[in-house]
Order: structure tokens, then C-alpha cells, then sequence
């Protein structure tokens, strides 16, 4: 989170420990937005991200008096509340993944995120002259992207999210992921490397790698 949003949080936070309603709806409208697209990316699945948010600020409510300013910032202490619940979701569906397999089904999120890609230019021309065809290759280069980054390792999946996808600050992800500003950039830098091998074979090539990744050095 910014270093300016903190000190309404930290009130909010020492509010919603006295049991302030007000200040949880508060809180929850300044970082339900953040805690979605993190959940989104690290799931690949808006439904999933919902079930997340919400069991997020559940657990927000039956912990809050855990929270010390101390220790973090507010907006860590909740990143690390989400993370949790997004390592329960992968835990619990990695059980129903060989049975997936098995049934021909294969691993949830996948057929589906591919058949639901959000992007509206692949039906009609755009206002840049973009035909059907080429929406149509750039919105499977996106897909393609989005389905590389959830074959990561958590550990490299949550920095891209942060860092490249969110766009956040080298700072701000440490802060979240509670780790050294150096962890970051060299988990980082492993994951670019990663995603870079994983996409050739797909012939999305380092040009368009870059323009959705290459923006930090």
C-alpha cells in the first residue's frame, strides 16, 4: 500500500479493534479492490478471488486485535491474511487435480479462463482499425500470458502480480510479502526468466513479453 494511505489505516485498524462497524466498512472499501485483482491473478479465477475477499475480511474480523503496528503496516497484515487463503484454495483443489486428469477434465481454470477472456475488441472492429483476426491473436497472447504466470511457483507468482500486473513498487510488494526489497527483485527477475522459456514454444515472442513485463528494470 502507499506510504500515504498508512496512517488512516493504522486509525482505521486500532477503530476495528474497539469493534468500530464504521471503520471496517471503511477499510474494507479502501482494500477490497487491491485484495480481488491479487487473488485474481494468483487464481486465475474470479470466482475463487471472490471466495477469497471475502474469507479475507471474515478473518479480518475474528483477528483484528492479532494486528500489530509494530510489526507491519495494515495493508501488509491483510495481504498476508489473503495469502493464506489463497495457499488453503490451492492446497484443497491440488486434491482433485489427479481425479480432474483422470476424467479427462484437467486442472480447474484453464478451459474455462480461456473461453472468457473479457476482451471486447475480439467481436468488432476497434476504433485503431484493429480487425476481428488480430484482436482475436492479441486476446490469446493475454490468455497465453495470464495461464504462463499461474504455472508458477507462489513464491515467484505472488512478485509478478504485484510488481508487473498490479504495478506496484519494489517497496510496496517487500512490504506485502513481508520479505527484503532484494527478494523481490531477484524473485522477480527469475520469474520474467521463467515466463520467457514458457512462452516461446507459443511464439508470443520477446516484443510482446516485454510490453506486458519488461517494465521495471
Amino acid at each position: 500500500m502507499p506510504d500515504v494511505a498508512e496512517p488512516r489505516d493504522i486509525e482505521l485498524m486500532r477503530r476495528l479493534c474497539a469493534g468500530d462497524e464504521g471503520a471496517f466498512l471503511e477499510f474494507y472499501r479502501r482494500h477490497q479492490g487491491g485484495i480481488y485483482r491479487y487473488a485474481v491473478h494468483m487464481t486465475g479465477r474470479p470466482e475463487a478471488a471472490a471466495d477469497v475477499v471475502q474469507e479475507t475480511f471474515l478473518t479480518l474480523i475474528r483477528q483484528a486485535g492479532k494486528f500489530d503496528e509494530e510489526k507491519g503496516a495494515p495493508g501488509a497484515f491483510l495481504y498476508g491474511i489473503a495469502r493464506n487463503h489463497v495457499r488453503k484454495l490451492h492446497e484443497k483443489e491440488s486434491r482433485y487435480v489427479a481425479l480432474d486428469d483422470e476424467t479427462g477434465g484437467g486442472p480447474m481454470g484453464n478451459g474455462a479462463a480461456s473461453k472468457h477472456n473479457g476482451n471486447a475488441r475480439c467481436t468488432s472492429m476497434s476504433g485503431d482499425g484493429e480487425t476481428v483476426l488480430e484482436g482475436l491473436e492479441r486476446a490469446e497472447t493475454v490468455q497465453r500470458l495470464r495461464d504462463a504466470v499461474l504455472t508458477l511457483p507462489e513464491h515467484y507468482r505472488e512478485p509478478v502480480t504485484l510488481c508487473d500486473l498490479e504495478g506496484r513498487s519494489y517497496e510496496e510488494a517487500s512490504a506485502l510479502l513481508a520479505c527484503p526489497v532484494g527478494t523481490v527483485r531477484s524473485r522477480l527477475n527469475r520469474a520474467r526468466s521463467i515466463l520467457l522459456e514458457k512462452l516461446r514454444p507459443s511464439h508470443i515472442g520477446v516484443k510482446a513479453f516485454g510490453a506486458r513485463f519488461g517494465g521495471k528494470a
